[in-house]
């Protein structure tokens, strides 16, 4: 353990030349534009939904990301106006919107009816003010889930401390009467004497946030984040959620080829 110890903090302080290859594109944190990759690792967070079984899970993705086109598992997206160089850049994309759940995921869940996880078609505008991003996305259930829409905006600011790069970012988003009555409503068949019945209504949810990237070699990065999101009353008020303070902290290891 000494030695793997050794070899990482050698690794670390070798790696200071290799640092600054982070970028935003389409409301994502990517590095090594250009090239395909394999991550894995694993995240960890608070309970969602009272009494939920799980919040600890592993971390799996690969895919590729070019220059206008990206394409791993949480998505596709294509910019289709713009370059690294120009103040606005436009994209299209697909992605989950609500990851969805099983009635026995939670305590809290037993006797509700599964949630499916919904796919989403977008529009993403990202507008490059130096070191800083600001990227505005609004998307709409095309899968027949929750059949709404979501919008928001959040800053990032990528700051190349040397040995790493680190972006701090902030952001809202708006989620619409649809979705959130579909994944934190409780139907009038689905209430007991300890979960009442209850109508979503359209709300906000408030994150920050940071990500750390770590390159140990030209082709391997470590990375840690960390996330905090604090939902709004007509979401933390439904009887199956935990709590309107949620958190989640995770690392990963990728490969870049």
């Amino acid at each position: 353990m000494k030695k793997l110890a050794l070899f990482i903090t050698a690794s670390l302080l070798s790696s200071q030349a290799l640092a600054g290859d982070t970028y935003i594109r389409n409301g994502n944190i990517y590095t090594n534009e250009g090239s395909g990759f394999v991550e894995a690792g694993v995240v960890t967070g608070s309970e969602l939904y009272k009494g939920q079984d799980k919040t600890t899970a592993v971390v799996l993705n690969g895919g590729y990301h070019g220059e206008d086109f990206n394409i791993d598992l949480s998505g596709i997206n294509y910019r289709f106006i713009g370059t690294d160089n120009d103040l606005v850049n436009m994209s299209a994309y697909f992605t989950a919107g609500g990851t969805g759940y099983d009635a026995g995921d939670a305590d809290g869940l037993k006797g509700m009816k599964d949630r499916k996880m919904s796919g989403d078609l977008g529009l993403n505008a990202d507008f490059h003010l130096g070191l800083g991003t600001v990227s505005t996305f609004l998307q709409h259930d095309v899968t027949g889930a929750y059949k709404g829409f979501i919008g928001g905006a959040k800053y990032f600011h990528v700051m190349n401390l040397g040995v790493a790069d680190f972006v701090p970012f902030a952001g809202v988003s708006y989620l619409s009467k649809d979705f959130v009555d579909y994944y934190y409503g409780v139907k009038a068949s689905e209430a007991t004497s300890s979960r009442k019945a209850y109508k979503g209504d359209s709300d906000f949810a408030f994150n920050v946030g940071y990500k750390l990237v770590v390159p140990v070699t030209d082709s391997i990065d470590i990375t840690q984040s960390t996330a905090y999101t604090r939902l709004g009353s007509m979401i933390s008020d439904s009887p199956i959620v935990d709590s309107a303070n949620q958190w989640v902290v995770g690392a990963t290891v990728a490969y870049h080829f």
